[in-house]
Order: structure tokens, then C-alpha cells, then sequence
């Protein structure tokens, strides 16, 4: 069972995968996603996601993966997956 406060999330499997973040503007930043579930994922960029834009992650052979940014601290970042997660390499 579920404590209050606590947030229900999909398995996730950790992943050491490089690609690109597009951002609103079109600006690429170099990435790697770190762990991925059916939802979302964790990545580490080089760039300054901002909390709430609709980003294009570009990873594996999935191509361009349309999300949007959750959370970012630093050089980490969490993304929801608007259209399905992305196939890795």
C-alpha cells in the first residue's frame, strides 16, 4: 500500500544512453538518459531544461520522442513522454 504523500511510478531500468534535448526554440543539448520507464525518464544534460516546456528527446532508434520537462535540478532532469517511451539501442 501506498503512503500519503507518495507518487505511484512504472518500473524503471536504469540505462546509460547518449542523444539530444530539442528544446521550444530548437536549441539541441547533448543528454544521457539514465534510467527510463513506460512514462518517463531521468537524463543528465549539458543545457537548462525548463520546468514545463514541450522538448523533443532524440535517443536510440525511436527518433524524435515528444515530452515535457517535470522536474530539473542542476544538470538533471525528469521528462513525461507525451506519445509513448522510446525504443534504446
Amino acid at each position: 500500500m501506498r503512503e500519503p504523500g507518495q507518487i505511484k511510478r512504472d518500473t524503471r531500468i536504469e540505462v546509460d544512453q547518449r542523444g539530444i534535448l530539442v528544446d521550444s526554440e530548437g536549441v539541441e543539448s547533448r543528454v544521457t538518459v539514465t534510467d527510463i520507464s513506460k512514462e518517463g525518464c531521468r537524463l543528465i544534460t549539458d543545457g537548462t531544461p525548463i520546468i514545463g516546456e514541450h522538448v523533443v528527446l532524440r535517443v536510440g532508434k525511436a527518433g524524435d520522442v515528444p515530452a515535457q520537462v517535470r522536474w530539473a535540478l542542476g544538470h538533471e532532469a525528469g521528462l513525461h513522454f507525451t506519445a509513448g517511451a522510446p525504443v534504446l539501442d
